[in-house]
């Protein structure tokens, strides 16, 4: 028994360093590209990237379908059967990519549309990027428990993101051929994945019966519509400024969020390196301690925000960004809250078998968020500062709700 937990521990040791180490790289990247482009491409041109990608993450979340966590499950479950595994990845992969085609469809049908007519063949080239998403297998190697294939390909794909940002965009008209970069980047990702799946796991991708994939589909569908949700007040914030208030506080806003994100990237990398062998173990003891120590530090990590909030929007993006500074000291509210929605998420609810409750929570929280987002249009209330206090007032409602959801299914009571 003794044993058994010391090796547990050693590949939860070993998924969180990996882990941890890409997302601290990604995220990295995007902060320094974000720094460099406010300063050369202005907060206006940068803010309409940022906008354009928001409406594209949705598209994103289409071709992905929820398969990050589902898929990573069942690999979990059947990685020992390699004929189950073939068929798995089989089905992923051909799923993905019916929904990648579907997804340039509707950005076709949205350029007939006033709001996005202008950026119809920026949208079009962005989503592009969802090659990458179709083919880079990070559920795999998350569910086979080995994270340093993926480590690799995001550090190098990120590191060429990086190397060509800084060659080839050096001024305000430079935005399309970042655009280009940012799509070439992605889709290398899922080349160098996919390689790298055949290439050491002899995987052997198959057409399957119409049924088969529907079985996939449907199984994966309670995943897709909670995460789709749950866009709608993590880019939705985006979005919604963009359209209501200026491309600089969009700028503003990005800049904010990303410094809660970096600041919280061990919690979510603890979530996924640990869920696995949550799933496997069902060990509620160490699902608990997981609990109370996020929330300490991710408190003590947002006080730290909160207190260097002009030091860090100045570092990011220039004193042009000191004016929103208050806005990122609000957001620093999240980081304790975020922390706990990764570990109550999917190391409570989904590993212990409760979808159900785990999609309620998305749920309930994105309609609650639009039913506020509707009452603030007609009553002429949208503004900047209005939708940061809701996108505040959603994370920590959904927390809450899975929160009691993990005492009510007695997840977290060892």
């Amino acid at each position: 028994m003794f044993k058994s937990i010391n090796e547990n521990q050693l590949i939860i040791l070993k998924n969180f360093s990996y882990l941890t180490i890409m997302k601290f790289f990604n995220i990295g990247v995007k902060i320094i590209l974000a720094a460099y482009l406010i300063r050369v491409l202005g907060s206006e041109k940068y803010g309409l990237f940022t906008w354009l990608d928001s409406v594209i993450q949705y598209f994103l979340m289409i071709v992905n379908f929820g398969f990050n966590i589902y898929a990573a499950k069942y690999i979990v479950e059947n990685k020992d059967k390699k004929d189950k595994i073939n068929e798995i990845i089989s089905s992923i992969f051909i799923i993905k990519l019916v929904l990648f085609i579907f997804s340039i469809l509707c950005i076709l049908f949205l350029g007939n549309f006033e709001t996005f007519s202008a950026y119809k063949h920026l949208l079009l080239l962005l989503m592009f990027a969802g090659i990458g998403e179709v083919l880079f297998p990070v559920w795999f190697f998350q569910g086979v428990e080995n994270l340093k294939p993926a480590t690799i390909i995001v550090f190098l794909t990120r590191l060429f993101l990086l190397i060509g940002t800084i060659i080839f965009v050096n001024a305000q008209y430079d935005l399309l051929s970042y655009i280009v970069l940012f799509v070439i980047s992605s889709i290398l990702m899922g080349i160098l994945g996919v390689f790298y799946l055949f290439k050491y796991y002899k995987i052997k991708i198959a057409l399957l019966p119409i049924s088969k994939l529907m079985n996939y589909f449907k199984e994966s569908l309670p995943f897709f519509i909670g995460r789709f949700l749950a866009l709608v007040f993590n880019f939705g914030t985006i979005f919604f400024i963009g359209n209501f208030c200026l491309l600089e506080q969009v700028t503003g806003f990005d800049t904010g969020i990303k410094i809660v994100m970096l600041a919280v990237i061990p919690f979510e990398m603890l979530q996924q390196a640990v869920f696995p062998t949550i799933s496997r173990t069902k060990n509620k003891k160490l699902l608990k301690n997981l609990v109370y120590v996020s929330f300490l530090i991710g408190a003590l990590i947002g006080t730290l925000v909160f207190l260097m909030a002009e030091y860090f929007m100045v570092w990011v993006g220039g004193e042009e960004m000191l004016q929103f500074a208050p806005s990122l000291k609000i957001l620093a509210i999240l980081c304790p809250f975020v922390s706990l929605t990764f570990i109550l998420g999917t190391c409570s609810l989904v590993a212990f078998g409760y979808y159900r409750e785990y999609n309620f929570s998305l749920i309930f929280t994105s309609i609650i968020y639009l039913l506020i987002l509707i009452v603030l249009y007609f009553t002429e209330t949208i503004n900047f500062w209005n939708l940061i206090y809701l996108r505040v007032f959603g994370d920590i409602l959904m927390v809450l709700i899975r929160l009691f959801y993990s005492f009510k299914r007695k997840t977290i009571i060892a």
